[in-house]
């Protein structure tokens, strides 16, 4: 019984190896084709937030504080929302913070409240000039980034747990506030930023 067990055993420990043996090369390529597609989608990933976040999306916010009187981009319907002039030192400020400390070690100390509680006069050039030099670091940043650091920790692990999310999450709050500086900039000039979309993306 024992010699009988002891034959089983030994069957059923060549035969995984010899089955192994034969596959090894299909699992290889198998990996490598699966390395080189997350590797291309990796790619493909930075390349899109990148074009978004430093080109498409600033080139919107530029238009409408370019249309916008001084007195406009501190315009606000009540005091409970907020200006094209708020939201674009909010902005500024966001992506100093997450991007250029968070994810490009750039130290910036910021001051939160500020962004929301200034009501001007802060002119347009100096408006541009600050959000300039933001888009500026956000592409420095980006153009080092190497994508395979898109699964390290954040240091914000209970809002963006990783690179990943905290700059896919930067490409979604830059857009949502400048639509609404798009907004308020077709309100205030009717017909002065039509089909700035169009433009933005085909703009290089």
């Amino acid at each position: 019984m024992m010699l009988a067990l002891g034959v089983f055993h030994c069957k059923a420990v060549i035969k995984p190896i010899e089955s192994c043996a034969g596959s090894q090369p299909e699992n290889l390529v198998e990996q490598a084709r699966n390395m080189s597609t997350e590797n291309q989608l990796d790619a493909i990933a930075l390349t899109a937030l990148r074009g978004r976040i430093t080109r498409i999306i600033p080139e919107q916010i530029r238009a409408c504080i370019e249309e916008l009187s001084d007195q406009q981009l501190w315009w606000r319907p009540n005091e409970h929302a907020n200006s094209a002039g708020n939201l674009v030192l909010h902005l500024s400020g966001s992506m100093r913070h997450y991007l250029s400390r968070g994810v490009g070690g750039i130290a910036y100390d910021r001051d939160r409240a500020a962004e929301f509680s200034e009501r001007g006069p802060v002119s347009k050039e100096q408006l541009l000039k600050s959000f300039d030099e933001t888009i500026d670091q956000a592409t420095q940043v980006l153009d080092q980034f190497n994508s395979a650091r898109f699964t390290e920790a954040s240091d914000e692990q209970n809002y963006v747990p990783t690179l990943f999310d905290s700059i896919f999450n930067i490409s979604i709050h830059l857009a949502t506030h400048a639509g609404q500086i798009v907004y308020i900039t077709k309100m205030l000039n009717e017909g002065s930023v039509d089909e700035l979309w169009i433009r933005a993306h085909t703009r290089k």
